[in-house]
């Protein structure tokens, strides 16, 4: 072996080893964070939502960052595309020498749902190309229709959600019938929604006197009872409060609290004063900004000891 050739393997070998110590140390930060930093199995999401795909891919550049999963090897990357197991060194290895001689690597192969990518065929490439900062990748794209549309902060909690989506939506045809998709983040969020409907679609029908479609049901709802909801939770700024959720979440718990307010204090209670106490009841309080910070401070702390250790 050349002398060039055996230093490309050694540095080749020192940043899959640092790689590995990465990997490492976000496994830990993920249990202390609770989020989990797993790669989707995108068997599991065209199980999940009906997905099918035909055709050939299309050569785009892509963001790597919105590659959330794989095909087979979801098992040995992290989200971020760091290795996990020494099993997939060789491989890594010889990539990583690869991109220092900047031979010609073949792009990757993906399916995209949505807003993000799941790797077909690649893995390694999209790990040492991540590993050497690049923040895109070209790609034989192959693009699977979906209802429901995945964007990149999708976990396995996530899926399960989007699922209830898609099963709500074929159920339903909201999207057809309004034009728009509201989308919630909670479980059995959109089985709630529906219930709202078709309240709405019961006592329209009670008041006239005569059968209402859902169709029609449904945009009396958006209109009178939906729009209006959401424009006081817009005005009264209380969506920041809860991070990561929507409008739509805070329609239905808004709607909730709003009745059980007026159960117990009477018909005076407002939509506002109800959006104003549920949100100082469960929103985000001030000194939490405070409790994550520390949290985030005490996993760098940890991650960064636990590097030093792995050394």
């Amino acid at each position: 072996m050349s002398k060039i050739r055996q230093d490309l393997r050694f540095e080749a070998q020192q940043h899959f080893r640092e790689a590995r110590k990465e990997a490492f140390v976000n496994q830990v930060l993920s249990l202390l964070s609770g989020k989990p930093r797993d790669l989707l199995s995108f068997r599991e999401v065209q199980q999940r939502l009906g997905l099918h795909h035909s055709g050939v891919g299309r050569l785009e550049t892509v963001p790597i960052k919105n590659i959330v999963g794989s095909e087979g090897r979801y098992h040995d990357f992290d989200r971020e595309f760091l290795p996990l197991h020494s099993a997939t060194e060789d491989r890594w290895l010889s990539l990583d020498a690869a991109f220092h001689r900047m031979d010609n690597v073949p792009p990757v192969e993906l399916y995209k749902v949505g807003d993000v990518y799941f790797v077909r065929d690649g893995n390694h490439r999209i790990s040492v190309a991540r590993r050497h900062g690049a923040k895109y990748i070209d790609a034989y794209v192959i693009e699977v229709p979906s209802r429901v549309k995945l964007d990149p902060d999708i976990d396995t909690e996530r899926l399960l959600v989007e699922q209830e989506h898609l099963q709500f939506l074929e159920r339903t045809q909201l999207d057809k019938i309004l034009g728009i998709d509201i989308k919630l983040t909670a479980p059995g969020a959109y089985d709630a929604l529906q219930r709202h409907i078709e309240g709405h679609q019961y006592f329209l029908a009670k008041e006239r006197g005569a059968p209402v479609s859902f169709e029609e049901a449904a945009k009396s709802w958006y209109e009178n009872v939906y729009l209006p909801t959401v424009r006081v939770i817009e005005q009264t700024g209380i969506l920041e409060r809860f991070p990561g959720r929507t409008a739509g979440d805070l329609y239905i718990w808004v709607l909730e609290h709003h009745y059980y307010l007026r159960e117990r204090y009477g018909e005076g209670v407002s939509l506002a004063d109800a959006a104003q106490s549920f949100a100082s009841r469960f929103g985000r309080k001030p000194w939490h900004k405070l409790r994550d910070w520390f949290w985030r401070q005490l996993a760098r702390l940890v991650g960064s000891i636990l590097a030093w250790f792995r050394k």
